[in-house]
C-alpha cells in the first residue's frame, strides 16, 4: 500500500475527479504533480518518512520548499491511522496524540487541514461507540480549534443527518466533513 516504506501518495484534484501518484521519491512526486497541472497536493503523513516523528524541523522545511519550488501548495495532509478510526477506546490515547502531531506537521507544511477516517458513527447516540467517537473527536476538535486547523473526516456509511448530529455534539468546527463524492455511490 501507499504509506509503507519510502513511497508517497500525492492526490491531485482536477475538474473530473481525483487520482493518486505513488512514486519512490518525494521530489519526483511533486515534479510529476506540477507537470500534470496540479495546484496542490494532499500528502500521506500517517506513516513512512512523512510521519511526524520522522520529520525534523529541517526536514519539514526541506519538504515544504520542494512543494513550493514546483509551484504547488499542500492542500491537506492525510492523517488516516487505519484500523477502526477512533472507534476503539483502548487505541485512542495513542491515535489522538499522533493526530495532534500530524496537525503540527500540517501547519509546518503550510496547510491547516488533516484528513482522516474516524470510523462508522452509529445513528443511535446511546450506542457505546458513539461516546467513544465523541470523546476522541472532541479532543481532536478542541486541539484543532486551538491551532486554527481542522480535521476533515471522510464520510462513510452513515447518513448525512447522523454525521451532522454527531458533529453538532462536538461544539466545535475543529472536526468537519471532507466530502468525497465517491462515497455517494458506495
Amino acid at each position: 500500500g501507499y504509506g509503507h516504506g519510502a513511497r508517497y501518495l500525492a492526490k491531485v484534484y482536477e475538474e473530473m475527479g481525483a487520482f493518486g501518484i505513488a512514486v519512490s521519491c518525494y521530489a519526483e512526486a511533486m515534479e510529476k504533480c506540477a507537470k500534470l497541472g496540479a495546484d496542490g497536493v494532499q500528502i500521506y503523513a500517517a506513516g513512512g518518512e512523512m510521519f511526524p516523528e520522522n520529520m525534523t524541523a529541517a526536514a519539514r522545511k526541506e519538504k515544504k520548499a520542494i512543494v513550493e519550488a514546483n509551484g504547488l501548495v499542500v492542500s491537506a495532509l492525510c492523517g488516516d491511522l487505519g484500523g477502526h478510526g477512533f472507534a476503539r477506546a483502548d487505541e485512542n490515547v495513542r491515535k489522538v496524540e499522533i493526530s495532534k502531531r500530524i496537525v503540527d506537521l500540517a501547519l509546518d507544511m503550510g496547510t491547516n487541514i488533516v484528513t482522516t477516517h474516524i470510523g462508522v458513527v452509529p445513528a443511535d447516540q446511546s450506542h457505546p461507540r458513539f461516546a467513544v467517537l465523541q470523546d476522541a473527536c472532541g479532543k481532536l476538535a478542541a486541539f484543532a480549534d486551538s491551532m486554527g486547523s481542522h480535521f476533515a473526516i471522510e464520510t462513510g456509511p452513515e447518513t448525512s443527518a447522523t454525521l451532522k448530529a454527531f458533529l453538532d455534539t462536538l461544539g466545535s468546527r475543529g472536526v468537519a466533513v471532507n466530502m468525497d463524492p465517491a462515497n455517494l455511490v458506495m
